[in-house]
């Protein structure tokens, strides 16, 4: 029996897994095989239910007296940025968020170095007379550290009197990783591992139920991890006190460690999965879209995860560090989120206890029944064994006549470090608009005017629009496609899937004999604001009926960009689409294009630091992609790219995508058999 299986037959008849066993699992390429016996473990606890909730953090100051290496947040006295909340505008705060309907307060700051004990007494104290329906959370174990040793009291007696304000419960921070090798480099100047396990025992036995969390992707190791784990649950087996386990991402902005990148998906669904399989004494881990991302997190919900955190509403933390995911979703937002992950969303309270079960209940089945919101069977992944990729531009023929005319006059010598040039052809582009040459006669003028450094490979992407042109023209499809050889052209993507009611396999098969390679596509596009899985199906349908008399070798998966695709809508048409166009074809996910995130629909932005889809990038290669297209170097750090890949148990293949195959074979070499 190999190792995998052997987890899996402790995972099944509820063997506890053991340190070596969670190692090994962190160490696994297989992440799809982990997920689903993560999903299986959850839904055995859960069900398909998945807990949010309806909060509001509040960080009181991040004036701090501490210089943790990993920190943006916190700023000494006087520093530029610094600021402290008197408790009247704590209250304002927290009278908005409970007027929307928040049932739990989220209070971590700094340690302010002039605020007294009575100072925090009175917040909670003032917090829970105002709003005596609320559960407050606040104060890390570092927090009350930094209390007791200003009072030089207890923490267990500084707890004592929190409480009878109104303190209900501890958030988790502060634990960052508890093994010596990494905290003292990291944070040596908060309390030690030992003192943070004390204190969350101590608030257990008082009845403070607490949270856990763990910070990764920074310096640590997957044996760092697996200790901080082995720790919290040694203290969960002893006291039960703990509410959920809390994977935070590391935000990589303002750090003091030389660390200037994100944590990617694969590792971070790989975390929470080892999560749930290894802390089989916690009912709850959560997928927490602050740290990880709206797209991440919700696919976290099918890999082990039951809990989406909340509305939060203002976290400047991870905010501050770099944290690119918002500080705000409507209870709408998270809700339509996890039902199109094809889950079940519950509102709890902070203890995660069901608020009105019925009620969400009824809700969920109201907006599925609204929304259409049945998304396919997720199928099996056919893993890629490598992620390839083409360095390069996508431009329209109108940047390929002014910005290629001249290569000289290119920026920085550009021009020579592009491996691929794909022009779009589509008519919306407009691409006779600055000649009276007919079409055809312009591109071909264009085409051979362009000054295109030898060993740059040159993609058409518009088969039917060239084909029209050539019709206009007057000339054969084996004249046209032969010039477009001699050319340059090394590649055809089709970009319409019928816009001519011509014969699209007649177009395939002439590109074909003309010794250029083609790739066909096919369109996730919205039904309303879901996917429209039927259309979908129907171009499986021809996909799976066509590659072969077609002589295809790839083809596409696309989205339109109006459309709010998510990630795990994605994925789950790329698992189908691998299925029907089989395993031999190239299956292209386009990161540069049409990969999608919820960064445009929730508001957000690029910094510039990461494309948004990177996070997604090594993910697509475990639900049936081996291609990621044409990727602009401007837009993704090839570096980091093939970083992500490898770290993904695959190989980065630069420059091996559809124009470069080796054209001295036939395309149905590749053909699916």
């Amino acid at each position: 029996m190999d190792r995998m299986r052997e987890i899996e037959h402790k995972v099944e008849n509820r063997i506890r897994l053991d340190e070596s066993d969670a190692q090994f699992l962190f160490e696994s390429p297989d992440l799809m095989r982990i997920g689903a016996l993560a999903d299986r473990v959850n839904r055995r606890k859960n069900d398909d239910r998945i807990f949010f909730n309806i909060n509001r953090h509040i960080n009181p100051t991040n004036i701090c007296a501490l210089s943790c290496k990993f920190c943006a947040f916190s700023r000494k006295p006087g520093e530029e940025g610094g600021y402290a909340y008197e408790i009247p505008e704590m209250v304002e705060k927290a009278r908005a968020a409970v007027t929307q309907g928040a049932t739990e307060l989220h209070m971590v700051g700094g340690l302010h170095p002039r605020w007294p004990f009575n100072r925090y007494l009175d917040m909670i104290a003032t917090l829970h007379r105002e709003f005596p329906g609320v559960h407050l959370k606040a104060f890390t174990a570092v927090e009350l550290d930094w209390m007791a040793r200003k009072e030089r009291r207890t923490i267990a007696e500084i707890m004592a009197d929190l409480k009878e304000a109104g303190l209900g419960s501890l958030p988790g921070g502060g634990a960052e990783i508890f093994h010596p090798e990494i905290r003292d480099q990291i944070c040596d100047t908060k309390v030690s591992a030992e003192q943070w396990i004390e204190t969350h025992r101590t608030a257990h036995k008082m009845g403070l139920r607490s949270n856990c969390t763990m910070l990764y992707g920074h310096i640590e190791r997957f044996e760092h991890r697996v200790d901080h784990m082995r720790r919290l649950r040694d203290l969960q087996d002893e006291t039960g006190g703990f509410n959920v386990f809390i994977p935070l991402a590391f935000q990589p902005y303002q750090n003091d460690m030389g660390i200037g990148r994100y944590t990617f998906g694969y590792d971070d669904l790989k975390t929470i999965a080892v999560s749930r399989l290894y802390l089989d004494n916690f009912a709850n881990i959560k997928a927490y879209w602050v740290m990880m991302g709206q797209d991440v997190a919700q696919l976290g919900l099918n890999f082990g995860a039951n809990d989406f955190d909340g509305t939060v509403t203002e976290e400047k933390i991870s905010r501050m560090a770099g944290g690119r995911a918002g500080m705000v979703m409507t209870r709408d937002d998270l809700e339509q989120l996890i039902l199109r992950a094809g889950r079940t969303p519950v509102e709890r309270d902070t203890l995660y206890r069901p608020i009105d079960l019925e009620q969400s209940l009824a809700r969920a089945t109201a907006m599925r029944a609204q929304e259409g919101n049945v998304g396919p069977t997720v199928l099996p992944a056919s893993k890629a064994t490598s992620l390839s990729f083409t360095t390069g531009k996508r431009l329209t023929l109108d940047e390929l006549r002014t910005k290629y005319k001249n290569p000289q006059a290119s920026e920085n010598g550009e021009v020579v470090a592009q491996a691929a040039l794909l022009v779009n052809l589509d008519p919306c582009n407009g691409i006779d608009a600055k000649s009276e040459l007919p079409v055809w006669q312009e591109i071909l003028a264009v085409l051979s005017s362009a000054q295109i450094p030898a060993g740059t490979h040159l993609h058409l992407a518009g088969l039917t629009t060239l084909a029209n042109a050539m019709d206009d023209a007057g000339i054969s499809l084996a004249t046209g496609f032969q010039a477009l050889l001699e050319r340059g052209v090394t590649a055809i993507e089709e970009t319409s899937l019928d816009s001519t009611n011509r014969d699209i396999r007649t177009l395939h098969k002439a590109a074909h004999a003309a010794d250029i390679r083609t790739a066909g596509r096919v369109v996730l596009r919205a039904n309303g604001k879901r996917p429209d899985w039927k259309d979908f199906d129907a171009q499986l349908k021809e996909i799976s009926e066509g590659m072969r008399p077609l002589g295809m070798t790839a083809v596409r998966l696309e989205t339109i960009p109006s459309a709010v695709i998510t990630a795990h809508e994605y994925m789950q048409a790329l698992q189908k689409l691998r299925s029907a166009a089989g395993t031999s074809a190239t299956l292209i996910a386009p990161v540069m294009d049409h990969v999608p995130t919820l960064a445009p629909a929730m508001g957000l932005g690029s910094d510039g630091t990461q494309h948004p889809a990177q996070k997604l990038i090594p993910l697509l290669a475990d639900h049936g992609a081996d291609d990621l297209g044409i990727v602009d170097p401007d837009k993704i750090k090839i570096t980091r790219l093939i970083e992500d890949i490898r770290s993904a148990g695959l190989s980065a293949a630069n420059c091996q995508s559809l124009a470069t195959l080796d054209l001295r074979h036939k395309p149905a070499d590749r053909m699916v058999h």
